[in-house]
């Protein structure tokens, strides 16, 4: 039901717009997804929050597309009162992880060089545009004190001993490097493998879901590129053009071990996803021995 009352919206917004079939996503975080015939994306925020954010986002990435050499979403669809918008589709498969690994050195050099290449342009942004275009400003001393006081309430009850010496040691570590001076940036804000896609065909990387972009540490950029391994962020961090500190790629690791904290707090306050789920990513990033 709640599918097709979003697809009549859309057909009484684009009556010109046809489509044959559709594939459509519900449960995302903070939009709803429609993909009609393979050819356009239609995404509906969830909220108010995220509806108020869309124009700015619209707008942003009409700036970013004459910028970039990805590909990233052109919105060609907005409807009258900016509370839904389409694109023509970014190509490409999602790049996970274990598609990355079976990727040529010729492959994953272009990666390298294209990802390098968009992170420079988007984190040397002009901050008049920043301003123009409602990007959210984020405080990550502030950020820490809040994980620190809801993983202290909803994780330490039902984590054991060791795991909380670990979580300690960890918080221990990103204070001390969130204590050094750097310079905040435009970034993407949630560049996750889920966000990066791969057409194989062009060689050509495309990046996607902009909602979460922020003013904020430019290093947060990073993180999910130790998915590909240590020498493919070296690679890509050698390779970027942004402005550069000497603790930069010891925040973005921390902040890849920050993620499934985050994710078992989110299962446990607002079930967008599960507490099982971010506690095994726990595990892994944290290297947790099981104790039977």
């Amino acid at each position: 039901m709640k599918a097709e009352f979003f697809l009549n919206q859309i057909r009484q917004e684009f009556p010109h717009l046809k489509w044959s079939k559709h594939v459509d996503s519900t449960n995302g975080w903070d939009h709803y997804v429609f993909i009609l015939d393979d050819k356009v994306v239609f995404r509906i925020p969830k909220d108010k929050e995220y509806e108020d954010r869309l124009n700015g986002e619209i707008q942003l990435l009409s700036y970013l597309g004459k910028k970039v050499r990805v590909n990233i979403p052109v919105y060609k669809y907005v409807s009258k009162k900016k509370s839904l918008a389409g694109y023509p589709i970014v190509t490409g498969r999602v790049l996970k992880p274990s598609i990355f690994m079976r990727l040529t050195a010729s492959e994953k050099e272009k990666i390298a060089k294209q990802i390098s290449s968009f992170l420079s342009t988007l984190h040397t942004t002009p901050k008049s545009v920043i301003k123009k275009y409602d990007v959210e400003h984020i405080n990550q001393e502030k950020e820490y004190k809040d994980l620190v006081r809801k993983t202290k309430k909803f994780l330490f009850p039902r984590l054991r001993k060791d795991e909380i010496e670990q979580i300690n040691e960890y918080f221990k570590q990103l204070k001390a490097a969130l204590g050094h001076k750097y310079s905040n940036a435009l970034t993407h804000n949630d560049f996750s493998y889920e966000h990066i896609l791969w057409d194989s065909t062009k060689k050509k990387i495309g990046v996607i879901d902009f909602s979460d972009r922020a003013f904020a540490d430019p290093a947060s950029d990073f993180f999910s590129l130790c998915e590909y391994g240590q020498k493919f962020l070296e690679r890509v961090y050698a390779l970027y053009t942004g402005k550069k500190d000497k603790h930069f790629l010891e925040r973005s690791q921390l902040y890849f071990k920050r993620i499934p904290l985050s994710l078992m707090i989110h299962g446990l306050t607002d079930k967008n996803c599960t507490f099982e789920e971010g506690y095994v990513m726990f595990k892994k990033r944290f290297k947790i021995a099981k104790i039977s």
